[in-house]
């Protein structure tokens, strides 16, 4: 699988909580089988939206393990390996490689108000690369609060054999998608978009192998892209417009893993339980606005 190009719709895995908040892998079994039965072409899990900043280490390999497992090579599965210190990421991609992964995805490192310079953050990923055989996606994030250059990731793909992929969700991710696969010295495998995947057509046309949305409505992206791939733009637009408003609004509106509410609701996970702090706008009144907005996006909430 690891041979292969990474393509298409990779949404992003919630893990599933009970109300205690350990971690429900009975749900999460259902939600991973959920997600391949309506077309996935691939997921990431330990990444931002599957709270993976908020699980200890060994809850995540035991949640990779799992998903590994259950998914069982039917498609590519990326795990987030996000940590400031270059060590503990390389020594995280190494676990990940080893444990079935078929790719890993990073952000540059950042602590606080701490932040990496380009020469740290080439360090970073050199370590990360020395300790794995498969592909590199780089996350260039707004969370980190580090704007990576075109040039620089040019530059670093060239010389590291295994940054093969980027995640964009910085900035006007459509423009520089374009730059950097009109870029004379790129030789990236793709470049994936992000930001919920509210403007997957625009992302598609700019030249995008792929998006990495929350994983609630897989079936609405899966069909959005056969139609893209298919040609028929038009057709991708009128599709996907009223699922665009309602990522649109999980992006802006209801962050933070509201969208498990979803879920429940279609009988695909037991819990929308995340793990606290709860924000304040987790309320009853603002659960309903989301299901209304996903009604009006014709979804069966």
């Amino acid at each position: 699988m690891a041979d292969k190009n990474l393509r298409g719709i990779y949404s992003i895995l919630g893990t599933c909580f009970k109300d205690d908040e350990s971690i429900d892998y009975a749900s999460q079994e259902n939600l991973i089988h959920y997600c391949i039965e309506n077309g996935l072409h691939g997921i990431v899990t330990l990444a931002n939206a599957s709270e993976g900043h908020l699980m200890l280490d060994d809850e995540k390999k035991q949640l990779l393990s799992f998903v590994i497992k259950t998914v069982n090579g039917r498609i590519p599965v990326v795990a987030t390996i996000n940590h400031p210190s270059s060590y503990c990421a390389a020594e995280m991609a190494r676990n990940a490689e080893a444990a079935g992964a078929d790719a890993v995805m990073c952000m540059p490192p950042f602590f606080g108000r701490w932040r990496a310079g380009l020469g740290e953050i080439e360090s970073f990923f050199s370590a990360i690369n020395s300790a794995v055989k498969i592909p590199i996606i780089i996350q260039d994030h707004q969370l980190s609060d580090i704007a990576l250059p075109v040039d620089f990731l040019v530059s670093l793909s060239a010389k590291l054999e295994n940054v093969k992929y980027i995640k964009l969700e910085f900035g006007n991710i459509i423009n520089k998608a374009r730059k950097l696969l009109a870029h004379p010295k790129h030789n990236l495998l793709g470049v994936f978009g992000g930001n919920s995947g509210v403007f997957l057509p625009e992302e598609y046309e700019a030249g995008c192998c792929g998006t990495m949305p929350a994983c609630y409505m897989p079936r609405q992206f899966r069909t959005t892209w056969d139609f893209l791939q298919e040609g028929e733009t038009k057709e991708a637009i009128d599709f996907f417009t009223p699922f665009s408003r309602l990522a649109a609004y999980e992006k802006d509106i209801a962050n933070r893993c509201l969208w498990k509410e979803i879920l429940v609701r279609q009988g695909v996970i037991k819990s929308a339980k995340i793990r606290g702090p709860v924000p304040a706008f987790f309320e009853e009144w603002d659960v309903a606005q989301l299901l209304q907005v996903a009604k009006s996006a014709g979804m069966d909430v």
